[in-house]
């Protein structure tokens, strides 16, 4: 498996666990979404939609180095949203 897949794998990953974290803090009193997708559509409908992008992604791009960058960021926002959850319980 070459390394864009395997970047594409884990942005998979990032994003269901994107989903299950934004989830979690939305549940919490006074929190909203920032995403003008997931304000418009829903959280579940925008996730599906955003799920195919890596695997298109991946398979047009040459360097895996974009989609490494797209780990980074989705990372980032799992992580935020998981503070967000811990500091509030």
């Amino acid at each position: 498996m070459g390394s864009k897949w395997v970047a594409a794998s884990l942005l998979i990953l990032l994003q269901v666990a994107d989903g299950l974290s934004t989830r979690a803090a939305l549940a919490i009193p006074g929190v909203i979404e920032l995403n003008p997708l997931v304000r418009a559509i829903g959280l579940w409908p925008s996730k599906a939609l955003v799920l195919t992008l890596p695997l298109a992604l991946a398979y047009i791009t040459k360097r895996p180095r974009r989609l490494w960058a797209l780990c980074g960021v989705y990372g980032a926002i799992v992580a935020s949203n998981a503070l967000l959850v811990w500091f509030h319980r």
